[in-house]
């Protein structure tokens, strides 16, 4: 695939596999709400999109509701989101590499800024980073697009030939293409090849080290 200079990656189904801390604690909200969620096959919607848009899309509930879940998801995941996460497969010589040939690497995701730090540095990747645009707790809901675009302007709105957007979700990709970058699907984390090539992504990943070929 072609050599770009600026590789922005999302996080969660991308770099870092959390399921277990956000599954877990997506159950504990609920539960806290009075649902009893017992399948976990349908929180991997949670997996790419903000929290914001999963519980409203997925239980139906007012933006209030939303928020009061995203708190207490918040109150559980604070705690348990580095101890419940690894990294996928390849990934610390993926990051290891790209430095190596002299490439910026940010990270876009809608997970919150605390949390993208706090299991990045437990995982001792968070030196290869050169910026990362990620949620505060005060916004739940920011697009992909805007935090692509937040890349673009760190780095000065380099040639947008020159950058591509690695993520596992049709979220992703549809941010990438707003954005006007190139885009990979990473089919080993929550999105299937289906769902990313039909969102457009330019390349599809079956494992990390596939985009230094």
């Amino acid at each position: 695939m072609k050599e770009y200079n600026y590789y922005l990656f999302d996080f969660d189904g991308t770099l870092c596999d959390t399921t277990e801390g956000i599954f877990n604690s997506i159950i504990y909200s609920l539960d806290c709400y009075g649902i009893k969620e017992t399948d976990r096959e349908k929180l991997r919607y949670f997996v790419g999109p903000p929290l914001f848009e999963s519980y409203k899309t997925l239980y139906n509930v007012s933006d209030d509701d939303a928020q009061w879940l995203i708190a207490k998801y918040r109150e559980r995941y604070r705690v348990k989101a580095a101890e419940e996460s690894e990294l996928y497969e390849g990934i610390k010589n993926l990051l290891k590499e790209l430095k190596s040939r002299g490439k910026k690497i940010a990270i876009a995701s809608s997970k919150p800024l605390v949390f993208v730090e706090e299991i990045s540095k437990f995982h001792n990747i968070d030196m290869f980073y050169d910026f990362i645009s990620a949620e505060d707790f005060k916004s739940n809901h920011s697009s992909k697009k805007d935090l692509i675009n937040a890349c673009l302007d760190f780095f000065n709105k380099p040639e947008k030939s020159e950058v591509i957007m690695v993520g596992d979700r049709f979220y992703d990709i549809d941010g990438a293409k707003g954005a006007g970058v190139d885009s990979a699907g990473a089919v080993y984390g929550f999105g299937t090849e289906e769902e990313l090539t039909k969102a457009g992504a330019t390349y599809i990943l079956n494992t990390p080290e596939d985009l230094l070929y």
